[in-house]
């Protein structure tokens, strides 16, 4: 089995990563690291916003801390 990891703008998927196995919350901080934050700007710019479900990865508190530093 292979998870994809997309990256969903108003423009579409602008980056993506696909891994064997199942998504883990350490595997989508990394994600969120190497993929999302690079590409996002401070807020009122373009792609300022970061948007997540209610999956249970996406409410840790290292997610919180990866985001907001």
């Amino acid at each position: 089995r292979y998870s994809i990891l997309p990256i969903l703008t108003l423009d579409g998927i602008i980056a993506y990563d696909i891994i064997e196995g199942p998504v883990t919350s350490e595997r989508f901080v990394q994600f969120l690291q190497e993929h999302v934050l690079p590409l996002t700007n401070p807020y009122h710019g373009p792609c300022s916003v970061l948007v997540l479900d209610n999956c249970r990865i996406h409410h840790s508190e290292e997610v919180r801390r990866v985001v907001e530093d």
